[in-house]
Formats: structure tokens, sequence, C-alpha cells
């Protein structure tokens, strides 16, 4: 059993190893010649320090792992350096449980390590394009070079890494199914794709151009709205409700979600004073209606209309660029719908979306 064991560990990809309680070696797999450059006999009788880059080699983080070591204290996703044979620096996630022998002594630890080195690039690749995507945001802001620029870098650049990391997160996941890590890589690179799809989506909205829409119920797209801001608003110390009276199909394009995404940020923002925010779907007389009903101020008359045009702003000390309002003015009429506000009762708004039943 123990021989086919070693010829199984020896397939693996990942680095997996046993020490003793002081840190030295006592197993390695063969994975550990193609990730760090030593075969497994060499790395077996070694201490972990040696392969720790020089600049890492101190008194102190020496002591702290012995007394770690010692303490018999796991650890898990730890991202790490380490030096390869050939003396350059590898960053290794590793993980680690105490090994205990039957009277229950703490007689060692054994744990995997994944060379990560490739997703660091990709990560690193995807920060820079998510920067010089922000860069050119705020110097362009709304002007017409600026969305012929943003449909390039989403269509040539920041669209490529997020698909390789999204990618990459698809065969970790074949490989580990089970691990947490992978799964929100997975589920955050799919997101992101969403987001830039929808960035993509807006260019062409406040260009004039059309989009495309298929049959959407604007409940369920609500639904998923409201579960991705339930932990904000609880921790906000905010009840949202939702009332639907059924199914609201439309002929939509997904951005449509942004609408009901704003309203709740600017909820979040201007509604604290209230505990409860109200979400309601329904339809009357061919027309889907979604209300958002907070209890913060009541916004004046005068500025009920203001507040959807670019750049208005009712209150200076928060942080915004007062553009949120103007893109769902703009994604209603892409729609052929309406938004507004209302007062609600006693006191707050009650933010809209009117769009007509085809």
């Amino acid at each position: 059993m123990q021989k086919y064991l070693k010829v199984f560990l020896d397939t693996l990809s990942d680095w997996v190893w046993e020490m003793d309680i002081n840190g030295v070696h006592t197993y390695s797999n063969g994975a550990i010649a193609k990730i760090l450059g030593y075969t497994p006999e060499e790395i077996v009788g070694m201490h972990v320090t040696e392969i720790w880059p020089e600049e890492m080699v101190t008194e102190a983080s020496v002591a702290k792992f012995n007394r770690e070591i010692k303490d018999g204290i796991p650890w898990q996703g730890f991202r790490g350096k380490f030096r390869h044979k050939d003396g350059s620096t590898i960053t290794l996630e590793s993980s680690g449980m105490p090994l205990y022998d039957e009277k229950n002594r703490l007689i060692g630890f054994r744990g995997v390590d994944r060379d990560i080195h490739e997703t660091l690039r990709k990560e690193q690749q995807l920060e820079a394009s998510r920067k010089r995507f922000q860069e050119l945001s705020e110097r362009f802001a709304w002007e017409n070079n600026f969305k012929t620029l943003l449909l390039d870098i989403i269509a040539h650049d920041i669209l490529n890494q997020v698909n390789v990391l999204s990618g990459l997160s698809e065969l970790l996941l074949k490989e580990s199914p089970e691990d947490e890590r992978f799964q929100l890589i997975n589920y955050s690179s799919h997101r992101l794709i969403t987001v830039i799809n929808s960035a993509a989506t807006l260019a062409k909205i406040t260009s004039g151009q059309e989009i495309s829409k298929s049959e959407l119920d604007l409940t369920t797209v609500l639904s998923e709205v409201i579960q991705d801001y339930q932990q904000p608003m609880k921790m906000a110390g905010i009840e949202l409700v939702q009332h639907s009276t059924g199914p609201c199909t439309v002929r939509a394009n997904p951005i449509i979600s942004e609408i009901f995404k704003n309203y709740l940020d600017n909820a979040l923002k201007y509604a604290l004073e209230g505990n409860i925010i109200e979400v309601r779907a329904g339809k009357a007389n061919n027309e889907v209606i979604i209300e958002i009903a907070d209890q913060g101020k009541t916004i004046r008359k005068n500025d009920r209309v203001r507040i959807f045009k670019r750049g208005v702003q009712l209150d200076a000390s928060k942080k915004g660029s007062g553009i949120g309002l103007a893109i769902v003015e703009q994604i209603a009429k892409a729609h052929q719908g309406k938004v507004g506000v209302r007062p609600n009762s006693p006191r707050g708004n009650v933010f809209y979306f009117k769009m007509d039943v085809h």
C-alpha cells in the first residue's frame, strides 16, 4: 500500500512534504524537483529555512517559525517566498497540519505547497489593466474619445486578462473542487466579466448605439441584486425587504440591473436614518413598476428631476461623482422606460422605474 501511495504522490503537481518538530524535512514527493529544483533526496534532511530567501532568514523570523512549530499551529493558504535551487525566488501557497503519534504527542507537520507564480503574474497583469482603465476613466470622463478608448481597452486588454484568470480558476477547481479559495476566485472572475460587459454595454448606451435585448424577469433580476446588498445593508443596520406580486417579464438587456444597484447604493449613502428599505415589484395597466422606498431625508420638489442630471450631488459631504442617477436615466431611456422619485410617507423617498410590457 505504501508503495502505491508513494507512486500516486509523485504524480501530483503540488509539493507534498513532511517535517519533524525541528523544521527538518523528512519526506518529499517528486514535485519538489519541478517547483524548487531539488530532488526529494536533497530536500529530505534539509531545514526549511535553508530554502528561504536569505533576506527572510533573520533571528526574529526563525524564532517565530520555531515557536509556531513547537506549538503545533496549523496554517492554510499562506503565500510565502522560497529560494529555488538556481537562486531565484519562487512564491508558493502553503498549507500544513500538525502530526501526532499514538500517544497524542506532536511529532511534526505534513503539508502541501503549490506554485502560484503564474497566478500571481496574471493577477499583476489584471491589476495593471484595472489601474490603466481607472486612469483613463478619470482622464476622459464622458468625452467621446474616452468611450472609444474604453471599448478598445475592454475588448483587447482587461477582458483578455480576466478570461485568462477565469480559465485558470476553472482548471484549479477541477483539481480541487471543494477548495473555497478557488471557488471564490472563479466566482469573482465571472462577476468581473459581467461588470466589464456591463461597462461595454453602458458605453454603447451613452454613445446612442442599439443594445441587445432578450426576455428577462425583472423580479428575478431584482432578487439577485438584493442578495448582493443584504450583507452591506445588514452591517449598516438596515433591513432590506422585497415585495413582489409575481414575474415581471420584459425585453431588456442585463445592464438594466444597474438601475436597481444605483438606487440601493444611494439608499446606503443617504437613507441611514431609517431602519428599513422596501423593494417592490409588480405590474399595473400593462406596465412593470419597480420601486425602492427608503426612510431617509425627503428630497425637495425642485431637486427631484435635477438629481438625474450628470454631476448633480445634493450632499457634498458624501463621496461620489454625481453620475450614478444620470446612468440610471440613460439605461431607462435605452429601454423606453421612465425613472423618477417621489416622497415616501411619513418621510423618505420612493425611487421608481417603469417600463411598458410589450
